[in-house]
């Protein structure tokens, strides 16, 4: 079972490249953090933490597909008997709104508990662009959230705690989340009325979370985004 799970997780690490831009908040050739500081800002028009990804209807692509349910497979078989897709959404959602609260107060030491180096250090530039009124919508709680569903998952041989360092394997889960800013969405909103009826009052939760396989490690948020419909759209 073990060599079976090892060799399908080669095989996925092929097919994961397709969604690679979901590990994290930026493309890894921006350059160094630190050459940001110092450069002059403008605000966001419309809350969008960052460019990218900006995911609101679950994937159709045939591969990602058969990636999700293979890489969910083999994790629930080898690795956590309790797994369960729901459950863990849930808690991912969960685990967000303490990272949008991290973000909108400055906490940064308190979210490098939850997220790697990587996005703690790309989200101290992004809440530069943020004005007051964007960051207090990243403060929200979990039953806030509407419709939230699994994006893709997939396991990689790249090690998400240090960026060059191949060989240890790690799973990666994609959410998406709706998050009503107001008391008149429904909670049984359906993902057109979201998408049309009501999209002036959500906002789009997208959140990547990840954990090293072998050796088994904690999870980490790789990756996060908060935007609204009309930037998404736009």
């Amino acid at each position: 079972m073990r060599m079976m799970c090892h060799a399908a997780g080669r095989v996925l690490s092929t097919v994961a490249m397709r969604g690679v831009g979901m590990l994290s908040a930026s493309d890894g050739s921006a350059g160094s953090i630190t050459d940001f500081k110092d450069e002059p800002v403008t605000q966001n028009r419309y809350l969008s933490l960052f460019p990218s990804p900006k995911i609101v209807v679950p994937t159709f692509d045939p591969a990602r597909r058969i990636g999700t349910f293979v890489s969910e497979a083999i994790y629930h078989l080898c690795y956590e008997k309790a797994y369960d897709r729901e459950r863990f959404i849930r808690v991912s959602v969960e685990g967000a709104s303490v990272l949008g609260e991290c973000i909108a107060d400055g906490e940064w030491n308190r979210m490098g508990f939850l997220a790697s180096r990587d996005l703690v250090e790309q989200a101290k530039i992004a809440r530069r662009r943020c004005t007051s009124d964007q960051l207090e919508m990243l403060r929200f709680v979990s039953d806030d959230s509407i419709l939230s569903f699994l994006h893709s998952s997939f396991i990689s041989l790249r090690n998400f705690g240090r960026k060059y360092d191949h060989g240890i394997v790690c799973i990666y889960f994609t959410t998406a989340s709706f998050i009503r800013t107001s008391d008149s969405v429904p909670h049984d909103a359906t993902l057109t009325q979201l998408l049309d009826d009501f999209k002036s009052s959500v906002m789009v939760l997208n959140v990547t979370f990840a954990r090293n396989l072998s050796p088994l490690g904690q999870w980490k948020a790789t990756g996060i985004n908060f935007f609204v419909l009309d930037v998404a759209h736009s």
